[in-house]
């Protein structure tokens, strides 16, 4: 199995080298079949290759070797699926951001509406690192479910300041006005350091990583240099992603262990390990062991309607259904997860998860086929749009499409995104009705005289 493994981890570094080749570094994020691959493959080949080697499984002692091998062909025939149908929509956002530098005035209006974004989300941050340092940050990590129950609202909406950032550091790049780009560069350095230390204080891993992803991102898609083939100066630059890369793992380890050092001091015999690190964010595959050799019931559905109705507060709708996280962890030890009790835990499903909670193995085939053609579809129409900020949510888009969506529960991923659309949604409004009216006010000038 270690063997099959290490062939299919082989291929993906191959398909990538490949691109690189080809495009440079920027073919990463240029096409996102590209970054979902290698996410793909860290949460499907890699973990459970290291959970292998390692012996280590959170949920039971060992999976039968047949139903290891079953798990990594499901998902490896419903990505590959995925790819095919999503290939068909050809896009190429190194392209989309090629003809729209150098619009000045309106990614000056950009930055002025996103300071603006950017200070409700400090506010927000600012709020919730006062509860967690008022009750102490040991005391909040030992619980942060119960303490972050009925404050999802407040939590989502703190995620704007990286968001902020994303957008601020993107107008940096797309300016050629020393004045705007300053402005820009200003406001990315502030937002990007409040979310770092927000995000380490509350121990959210997570968040750091998508920081970090869309914020490289929009670096690496703005760099002309990055997207020509593959040369000694990209060599060199490869060079500085690896250490930054060894920075942020670094961080995200430390994090994690500061995290279980609470287990730890209940467990003697645990150790910390870097497999159990990995395996806290993104070791989602042995879900589908435990679901293939453990009787449960096909959901139907419900994790996704959770995942929907999850702005509607509990208190109106007492029997709303809960989310794909909690639903797998009472599946695992009944009675882990109870409505309004203390000392919950939920665990982080993922997108082949919950195909296979929902429908089944069948599903975990048939559907990429239908995510593929949405997202493909959706991403290619926003790329058509004359506003920048359209082309910057359509970049975020596929980045959360081909990261977040294959590691998340769908009720986080969703209602993450659907509060993260908001910030770029308001722009546009307000830009394009900025626009609008300036072409009005012309013509009527034009009349006129």
């Amino acid at each position: 199995m270690i063997i099959l493994l290490a062939i299919l981890l082989i291929f993906v570094l191959g398909f990538t080298a490949y691109f690189i080749i080809q495009r440079g570094v920027g073919a990463i994020y240029s096409n996102p079949l590209v970054l979902a691959t290698l996410f793909f493959a860290i949460i499907h080949l890699l973990l459970p290759l290291m959970q292998i080697n390692a012996d280590y499984y959170r949920y039971q002692e060992e999976y039968s070797t047949i139903t290891i091998l079953i798990s990594i062909i499901l998902v490896v025939v419903g990505q590959l699926i995925y790819m095919v149908f999503f290939s068909r929509f050809k896009l190429d956002y190194y392209q989309v951001f090629k003809d729209v530098k150098g619009r000045n005035r309106e990614l000056n209006r950009i930055i002025n509406i996103n300071i603006l974004i950017f200070l409700v989300g400090a506010y927000f941050a600012y709020n919730n690192l006062s509860g967690i340092l008022s009750i102490g940050v040991t005391e909040y990590l030992r619980d942060r479910i119960s303490h972050g129950q009925g404050k999802g609202i407040q939590i989502l909406f703190a995620h704007w300041t990286y968001l902020s950032a994303f957008i601020f550091i993107f107008c940096y790049f797309l300016s050629t006005k020393k004045k705007i780009k300053r402005k820009a560069l200003f406001f990315t350095i502030i937002s990007t350091a409040l979310s770092i230390t927000y995000y380490t204080l509350n121990s959210n891993r997570n968040s750091i990583f998508t920081m970090l992803l869309i914020i490289g991102g929009a670096w690496i898609i703005n760099n002309r240099m990055l997207n020509t083939k593959l040369s000694k100066k990209q060599a060199k630059i490869i060079g500085s992603i690896f250490l930054a890369l060894i920075f942020a793992f670094t961080l995200f380890f430390n994090i994690g262990k500061e995290r279980y050092a609470l287990y730890a001091s209940r467990h003697k015999e645990f150790e910390y390990s870097l497999v159990k690190s990995l395996n806290g964010a993104f070791g989602n595959h042995e879900n589908i062991l435990w679901l293939l050799e453990n009787k449960h019931e096909k959901l139907w559905g419900q994790t996704y309607v959770a995942g929907f109705t999850n702005p509607i507060p509990r208190s109106l709708w007492p029997n709303k259904p809960l989310g794909a996280g909690p639903k797998l962890k009472n599946m695992i030890d009944p009675g882990s997860y109870v409505i309004g009790g203390e000392r919950n835990s939920s665990l982080t499903t993922g997108y082949f998860t919950e195909l296979q909670m929902n429908y089944g193995v069948v599903g975990m085939i048939i559907f990429p086929v239908a995510i593929a053609i949405f997202v493909g579809f959706l991403l290619r129409r926003l790329n058509r749009s004359k506003y920048i900020i359209v082309r910057i949510t359509s970049f975020f888009t596929a980045i959360m499409f081909a990261t977040m969506f294959y590691y998340a529960e769908f009720l986080g991923f969703y209602s993450r995104f659907f509060i993260s659309l908001i910030p770029f949604l308001l722009i546009y409004f307000l830009t394009s009705i900025r626009l609008k009216l300036k072409k009005t006010n012309t013509k009527l000038n034009t009349i006129s005289s």
